[in-house]
């Protein structure tokens, strides 16, 4: 049977084809439906949506207790679908050709982990009952069913042909985080687990064997869901998921230090992160990759950023001391609009796709907000069949199984969380990889950065690598994790490698775009190949070399040959 969507290495990168046709890689989706801006959105020219989807009534952050925002569908024995086909029924009146991926939670009712202790995590420290660990089988398999109904459903509804794909999401804040924080996979079943995984494997039981067991669990548990779905929809339909927080999730704890292995896998096509949320997403810096972003286009899966942009509309969904923090909230419309193209500008030039996610509805409800995402949609529906190649000279290499080996407490996970500012700020483009593709790719490369928070066999090779290919090298560790920007921009200079501009600045460039977001306030010159002068695709604008800047300040330049 011919395929509905699939993801087709096209013009140098991973694009995401329906129907046969190119994708602009831009949706949209909304956890409070009832706040939804569809219309806005479809205004706009987008056609991409997403939709939440819960398999049960229960804590979506058990954490902070944000319950789940609508009625499980499998809260009772017979399964209710009306929330979810008045949901797709609201996108398709606002935009009757959309292309539809729901993001199914699928985390179990309150219920189900009652009558199921055993299948639980360790009891929280009150006494009280935790929630599911990954590692039950028994909670698998009813996951399993409730994914058959579904997708069922779905198939024989009159809306079916406008589902695309499916988002397998699950465990805390629906990341495939676990429920019971920095602890890992905890309970009986674990334990069980754990036990076999040993005996199999041949190998001494420790606390670094147990964290490696868990991710790969977590993985496979990924992996199962998502070949059902493949299987059910006769794998006619892209599938995704949350997963591989190399950078922005250091702790073993969290299991998500085994991408290599979803990568390797063939049903699972596209990975998603959020924009990373350190610093409160402040200006003046870049605003970095959860994850070994060019290691997941290398292996030929799309990635989705999620861009929860705050706006100035932002606003606190109830409350709950969790959800009236900072990082809720947004800053005015002109930097709003700033902190939007940079968002845009990561996914545009590097070569991805990216959703809009008006969280709690409502944040992106301003005209000034609405004229520049519909700018930003054209732009990359007319540059989405033509070619874009990297121009990073410079890789950076994370050995993430070097995490199962650092406790949660060591301080040494500064070296891949932290780097990531000077990383940002250097004033220079960068490819960054899992050590384990070191191999295939870094005779591409004239600097490699390898992040080293405890030494490995593949950090070590990744290093022989360098030598042998005259890569110049340099490992952050835990001593010198502080490096500054203009530190890392003088031994990049010192390679030969091509620096954008002499000062701190975010930089992000292809053979055809540069985008520059000021670091701080002062005058600007870059430096380019092969143009004449740099056009800002969104104003028409050229760049006046030498031009003084602001902080924070944001532009998307097209390389030009004609003359100013």
């Amino acid at each position: 049977m011919k395929k509905i969507s699939e993801i087709i290495n096209e013009n140098g990168y991973p694009q995401l084809f329906i129907n046969g046709e190119i994708q602009d890689g831009l949706a949209y989706i909304t956890y409070l439906t009832e706040n939804n801006r569809y219309i806005d959105f479809a205004k706009a020219g987008y056609r991409l949506f997403s939709v939440p989807v819960f398999f049960g009534s229960n804590h979506l952050n058990e954490y902070s207790g944000l319950n789940v925002f609508k009625k499980g569908i499998f809260d009772k024995d017979e399964p209710d679908f009306s929330i979810f086909d008045e949901d797709i029924k609201q996108i398709l009146d606002a935009c009757p050709d959309a292309y539809i991926f729901p993001r199914v939670n699928v985390s179990i009712s309150r219920e189900w982990e009652l009558r199921n202790p055993d299948e639980l995590c360790d009891p929280y420290p009150d006494g009280t009952l935790s929630r599911t660990t990954f590692a039950s089988d028994k909670w698998a398999e009813e996951v399993k069913r409730e994914l058959g109904v579904f997708i069922a459903h779905v198939q024989e509804s009159e809306y079916g042909s406008h589902i695309v794909g499916y988002q397998v999401a699950g465990g805390n804040t629906e990341e495939w985080l676990p429920f019971d924080s920095k602890k890992g996979t905890s309970g009986k079943r674990a334990e069980e687990k754990f036990a076999e995984y040993v005996q199999e494997k041949g190998i001494n039981a420790s606390e670094s064997t147990f964290f490696r067991f868990y991710s790969e669990l977590v993985a496979d548990r990924i992996i199962e869901f998502s070949s059902l779905i493949k299987h059910l929809t006769d794998r006619r339909l892209v599938v995704g998921t949350f997963y591989g927080y190399t950078l922005s999730c250091p702790y073993r704890s969290y299991g998500h230090h085994v991408l290599l292995k979803i990568l390797k896998s063939e049903d699972v096509d596209f990975i998603c992160s959020p924009v990373c949320y350190s610093k409160n997403r402040a200006v003046g810096r870049g605003h970095p990759y959860m994850t070994a972003l060019t290691s997941i286009k290398h292996h030929g899966k799309l990635y989705f950023s999620e861009n929860d942009t705050r706006t100035h509309l932002s606003r606190a969904v109830n409350d709950m001391e969790w959800y009236n923090k900072p990082i809720w909230f947004g800053p005015d419309i002109e930097t709003s609009c700033d902190i939007i193209k940079m968002h845009a500008a990561r996914a545009f030039i590097n070569g991805h796709a990216a959703w809009w996610f008006d969280m709690w509805g409502g944040w992106f409800a301003d005209d000034t907000y609405m004229a520049l995402l519909k700018d930003i949609r054209k732009l990359f529906e007319k540059n989405s069949s033509l070619p874009i190649r990297s121009v990073a000279q410079t890789a950076v290499f994370v050995d993430e199984e070097s995490y199962a080996l650092i406790s949660d407490t060591s301080v040494t996970h500064n070296v891949c969380y932290d780097i990531r500012e000077a990383l940002g700020k250097m004033s220079a483009p960068y490819d960054i990889y899992l050590s384990a593709d070191a191999q295939s790719v870094i005779d591409r490369y004239k600097a490699v950065i390898s992040l080293v928070p405890i030494e490995t066999e593949l950090s070590m090779r990744v290093k022989e690598l360098a030598e042998q290919n005259n890569c110049a090298f340099i490992e952050i560790t835990n001593n010198n994790c502080g490096i500054t920007p203009c530190e890392l921009r003088s031994f990049l200079q010192s390679a030969g490698v091509w620096v954008y501009c002499a000062r701190n600045a975010v930089i992000y460039a292809n053979d055809r775009f540069v985008f520059l977001h000021t670091a701080e306030d002062g005058e600007y010159t870059l430096n380019v190949k092969n143009a004449k002068k740099l056009v800002d695709v969104l104003t028409g604008k050229p760049f006046i070399q030498g031009q003084y800047l602001k902080k924070g300040k944001s532009f998307i330049f097209e390389l030009c040959n004609s003359v100013i």
